[in-house]
Order: structure tokens, then sequence, then C-alpha cells
């Protein structure tokens, strides 16, 4: 019990300030008890870990104007193929919902976006927990509820996404990355302006002990 309140504890400083940081980039965030109850719920999903997941964690990031929030779960984090002592390759599967919003401007509709998030991604690992561990590639596939957001026209609520960046540990459990995200439709629809975000993660591994 002692050591599900530290993690949750942990994990909703972490979405607090998370969160709170991207508030003075809105000149009128949410309600309140949104930004309130949006972390609570997440923290506890967290800690509880309902989902079965291997991992879990949250992003955040901007493009040019727009600030995008992401909340992500992780499955299957397995050795794929070892091509050396020092070198190897695991895989995992990836479930992420992403909300952006246009800098400085009012939370509705046409500022701001949903995103889900299907990913197949790979992990190019060089180190063992040590601070910079590994290089991250992963592709799938994202539905958007809005395919325009401020100049920048997607074209239609199916998309691509492609992320590659640089992580590792901060200890087993809890681990940095840093990295692109990429989101276009690969000419599908007219319209493919395309959006990049960077992005700075935290994960907790649940699978893992720091003992």
């Amino acid at each position: 019990m002692l050591h599900t309140f530290k993690v949750l504890k942990q994990l909703l400083l972490l979405i607090f300030f998370t969160l709170t940081a991207n508030v003075s980039f809105a000149a009128e965030p949410p309600s309140s008890v949104w930004r309130l109850g949006i972390p609570v719920w997440i923290g506890a999903v967290a800690a509880s870990n309902v989902a079965g997941a291997d991992a879990f964690a949250i992003g955040t990031g901007p493009s040019d104007d727009v600030i995008s929030n992401e909340i992500t779960l992780r499955w299957n984090q397995e050795m794929g193929y070892r091509f050396s002592d020092d070198f190897w390759l695991s895989s995992y599967k990836q479930f992420s919902y992403t909300m952006w919003q246009l800098e400085g401007e009012k939370l509705s509709h046409d500022s701001s976006n949903n995103t889900i998030d299907l990913i197949q991604g790979f992990r190019w690992n060089f180190a063992d927990n040590k601070w910079i561990s590994y290089v991250d590639t992963s592709l799938g596939l994202s539905f958007l509820a809005n395919d325009v957001i401020g100049e920048k026209r997607l074209g239609g609520s199916l998309q691509f996404t492609e992320y590659t960046g640089v992580g590792g540990y901060f200890s087993p459990r809890w681990q940095w990355d840093f990295g692109v995200r990429h989101y276009s439709n690969n000419y599908m629809y007219r319209d493919n302006n395309g959006i990049n975000f960077y992005r700075f993660i935290i994960s907790y591994n649940y699978q893992k002990s720091d003992r």
C-alpha cells in the first residue's frame, strides 16, 4: 500500500507540473474542475494499472504555435533480437491519447484537437539502465477529431504517426525520452500539411524493480 501511494504521489506531481506548465500558453485554460479532475483520474489509472500495461507515460511539447500533451500506455516491452552484448532490439505496442491546443487561444473546436494513436514501436538499445540507453522508432495510425488547426490543414481524420527519439533511465522504473513526433497522411487526402511535435516524455515501468 505504501509503495502504491508513493507511486500515485509521484505521478500526480508529475502530471500536475506538466499540465500547469502549459496553462501559460493559453489565454483561457479549461475550468479548474477540468484541470483538477483529469490529472487525478490519470494518476489513478496509472497507479492502479487497470489496463495491465507494462509502462505508463506522459509527454508534452510544442510545434510552432501548437502545444500538445500526451498520455500513453505501452505493452509487450519484449526482447526482439540481440546483435551483440552491447546492442539489442526490443519492441512494444502503444496506445496514446493526445490533446493539441493553439498557443494563446481560448479552448474551442477550432483551436484544439484530440487524437488517438495506435503504434508499433522498436527500441534500439545500446546500454542497460544508463542515462542515455536507447533510440526509439515507432510507426502507427492516428485518428483525429479535427483535421484543421490554426494554419495546418491535415486533410482528414486518419493520419500516420511516426516518432524518433533518444532516451535513458533515471532508475530501472523511471525513464525519459526526447524526440520528434510527426503526423501526416502520405497524400491520402488533397491536403497534407503535416505537423511535427518536439516531445519530452517521462515513463514509469510497472514490470521493473528499483531494487
